[in-house]
């Protein structure tokens, strides 16, 4: 373990402090992270932190696999400078040494083989350098060079995975989401450099902190602004319909005659009323059951996630798995919202919001079907989970799309705001940061209970906003199963 004060020592007067490490286990990795922390608290921009921990964690492992191939490939006697002999390796590579990683790692340290990570501070500008003592070959440096070159084309990470197949070397569209990132953060393009001689590798990020700049800017792809503006209206007799159940001492009979103008609309309405209520053991066979039941208020709870699902219907009849998992997000933000004894607006607003969560997934996966599954496995290589991505990315936003979508259709607000923030709900505002905060958790106590996050993937200050043990988690939600919808 590094010295504490030797590192802010380092940090403070322009001193390279460096890490050797031969495998980088996970506790170095951790180390890594603590020294990045306070190399940017001496330069007053700790906010950058969880960018800049993501590039260097592309870059050390970037640097660990180019050792592991080295061994792999004398192991099975091709050389790595030959062409063929390359092709040929990599087809198997990753695959032969995930299998029996130990011994590939025991291979690295009997070379010799090590990875060193340099940081430094001068004139207000990070210097972070990460060193592997094996040379790239012509093969490995034109390809990287490429991917760099490939990322100055896209303008949004969008792009990126719809259009980076990413290859064998299995670190192609990493390069291209750390290049986007830095461009991202204002950052010229001489901010990564990758170098290599004979003997060693060395990839560089140069951070000059005055020239950092963050587009907050919620940027959406072309095609999905013209779905958002190319969508009819909110239908005008759901709209009379709410503003009927808004009445404060309205009567049976008016809403009952206010639905018989339109019978298909009953017909219709009871049927989601069956769906969204899956966790429900009576069937609504009428409108009489179903104001018994839910009651005027949970049927104007109803209409907003109805009508938005039948504008949406040719997007819907493909993305089912994607409405039924919004309907699952909001029974656990509804049994949350209890749990945690939030007043009955609030208690309505993220049953609705569960309902409403998935508006801009739907509309993306019909457009790009094979985009989220890009997404999804390339966080799972990296070990990131898919909030922490778009936190980072802020470009590919599926939570902006469905307030992009909640906006046209005049939606509430709150409602409005709870949907754009429920990726990242640290950023709303603070009347409505507890709904925000319970709905992101919802979404992920459901990624959590398959097996997709793990307790300390879960983004930071969420359940200090909410005032959750960590401890707590997987006892909330092994409490809420039993009940939950299937």
């Amino acid at each position: 373990m590094t010295d504490p004060s030797r590192v802010l020592h380092a940090a403070r007067n322009s001193i390279p402090l460096v890490i050797q490490s031969a495998l980088l286990p996970p506790e170095t990795e951790v180390l890594l992270e603590e020294i990045l922390t306070v190399f940017l608290g001496e330069l007053g921009q700790q906010d950058l932190k969880d960018h800049l921990a993501y590039c260097l964690k592309e870059l050390t492992g970037n640097a660990k696999k180019a050792n592991t191939k080295r061994c792999y490939f004398q192991e099975n006697g091709w050389d790595i400078t030959k062409l063929e002999d390359y092709e040929q390796g990599m087809v198997s590579f990753k695959k032969d040494t995930l299998a029996d990683i130990g011994r590939y790692f025991a291979l690295q340290e009997q070379a010799g083989l090590h990875i060193r990570i340099t940081f430094l501070i001068r004139n207000s500008t990070l210097y972070i350098a990460v060193k592997n003592n094996v040379a790239m070959t012509p093969t490995e440096m034109a390809r990287a060079q490429e991917r760099i070159a490939q990322a100055r084309t896209f303008n949004t990470m969008e792009e990126a995975f719809v259009d980076v197949l990413d290859d064998a070397e299995g670190a192609g569209l990493g390069i291209v989401i750390l290049v986007l990132m830095l461009r991202k953060m204002g950052l010229p393009e001489k901010a990564y450099h990758l170098a290599s001689n004979k003997t060693e590798t060395v990839a560089t990020l140069q951070i000059p902190m005055d020239s950092v700049q963050f587009n907050l800017v919620n940027t959406l792809a072309d095609d999905l602004v013209q779905v958002v503006d190319s969508l009819p209206p909110f239908p005008e007799n759901l709209r009379q319909l709410l503003r009927l159940l808004d009445e404060p001492n309205v009567a049976f009979e008016d809403l009952a005659a206010r639905l018989s103008i339109d019978p298909a609309l009953t017909t219709d309405l009871i049927r989601y009323i069956n769906s969204a209520g899956q966790g429900r053991k009576t069937r609504v066979t009428n409108l009489r059951d179903a104001v018994q039941l839910v009651g005027f208020k949970g049927i104007r709870q109803m209409i907003l996630p109805y009508g938005a699902q039948k504008l949406l219907d040719r997007f819907v009849s493909s993305q089912k798995v994607l409405w039924t998992e919004a309907q699952r997000i909001s029974f656990l933000s509804e049994q949350l919202a209890r749990e945690l004894k939030l007043d009955r607006s609030e208690r309505d607003l993220v049953q609705i919001a569960g309902l409403l969560s998935n508006l801009g997934r739907i509309v993306v996966s019909y457009l790009h079907p094979e985009l989220e599954g890009k997404i999804e496995a390339f966080c799972h290589e990296k070990n990131l989970s898919l909030t922490r991505f778009n936190d980072l990315t802020q470009t590919i936003n599926p939570s902006e799309l469905g307030a992009r979508v909640a906006e046209k259709w005049q939606f509430p607000d709150d409602l409005i705001q709870v949907l754009r923030h429920q990726s990242a709900p640290m950023g709303i505002r603070a009347n409505l940061l507890r709904p925000a905060c319970v709905v992101h958790l919802a979404g992920s106590l459901n990624a959590l209970s398959q097996g997709l996050i793990t307790v300390d993937q879960l983004q930071d200050g969420v359940l200090e906003a909410l005032k959750i043990a960590p401890d707590r988690v997987e006892p909330l939600l092994a409490r809420m199963a039993p009940s939950s919808p299937p």
